[in-house]
């Protein structure tokens, strides 16, 4: 199917999700059972400056949809609209240009993730020439120092960018210590944060997250299965300047929590048509 198309798919499954999910809340108000507003996180990575316009409707629409937070948020939340945090992964200095201007007049929290490896340098973990960041630069120490004077909170998203769960344990270690250390050195500040590069992870990876001193580690995705570490590993939803409005005004309702359940399913089929697939080439054979 065209990428427009399963675009199209995902935005229709979430207006459907988002239908039922509200009704679903509404019974339960009825009935006197307490529904607590749910807490959104956005990631969004660059910001062009041809999409400063863009970035600033979208953050009306945050404004008017919910409460906006810092990705740190734990308070108990209360009414009808969603907590939202808005989260740059990478550390582009379009952020700083093109974004972060447009939250600080709006009084809207912002929080970044920082590969520190490459401070002040271009994405090296990116390949691709024609990747829409490929030329982007990542903050420098200085710049870093600014942001953080200006009230941006300040998260780790690992020193070289790599998947962690194809590395050995030093090397995942390493990567998680090296980059804290290096912003509390930095910012002169405990950093609690991590943002997992590509969303890669397994239970090993965050046990070692947790031991390395991060108190909250962030997906790529909006929700996971619920088990005993859900307070500590958070969901998030990919947003970008050039999504659509209507989609976006999905998005920071938390429309999109069907997607972890679509992908599970998804792995399933897979897995179901792979361990057929030798039976059936034995029958034809």
């Amino acid at each position: 199917m065209a990428e427009p198309l399963i675009r199209i798919l995902k935005v229709a499954i979430a207006a459907v999700f988002f239908m039922c999910d509200s009704l679903r809340c509404i019974v339960r108000r009825l009935v006197g059972r307490p529904v607590p507003p749910p807490f959104v996180v956005l990631m969004y990575h660059s910001v062009k400056r041809h999409e400063h316009g863009r970035f600033k409707r979208q953050m009306d629409q945050l404004l008017k949809a919910g409460r906006p937070v810092y990705a740190d948020f734990n308070a108990a939340g209360s009414g009808h609209r969603p907590a939202i945090a808005v989260t740059f992964d990478d550390a582009y200095v379009s952020v700083m240009e093109n974004a972060l201007p447009v939250c600080r007049s709006y009084g809207i929290p912002a929080s970044i993730f920082v590969p520190t490896r490459y401070l002040g340098s271009a994405p090296g973990w990116i390949a691709n020439d024609r990747h829409r960041d490929a030329h982007e630069r990542v903050l420098t120490e200085s710049e870093l120092q600014q942001l953080k004077a200006e009230g941006v909170l300040i998260g780790s998203h690992a020193a070289t960018h790599r998947h962690l769960t194809q590395l050995h344990d030093e090397e995942i270690s390493a990567e998680l210590e090296q980059s804290r250390s290096t912003l509390q050195e930095l910012l002169a500040e405990r950093i609690d944060l991590f943002a997992l590069p590509y969303g890669a992870y397994n239970d090993h990876v965050l046990r070692l997250a947790s031991s390395a001193g991060y108190t909250r580690v962030f997906l790529n995705v909006p929700v996971r299965p619920a088990d005993p570490m859900s307070h500590f590993l958070v969901g998030r939803i990919d947003v970008s300047p050039t999504d659509w409005g209507f989609e976006y005004a999905l998005k920071i309702r938390g429309a999109f929590r069907w997607l972890p359940w679509a992908m599970t399913t998804k792995r399933r089929l897979m897995s179901v048509a792979q361990a057929f697939a030798p039976t059936a080439a034995r029958r034809t054979a």
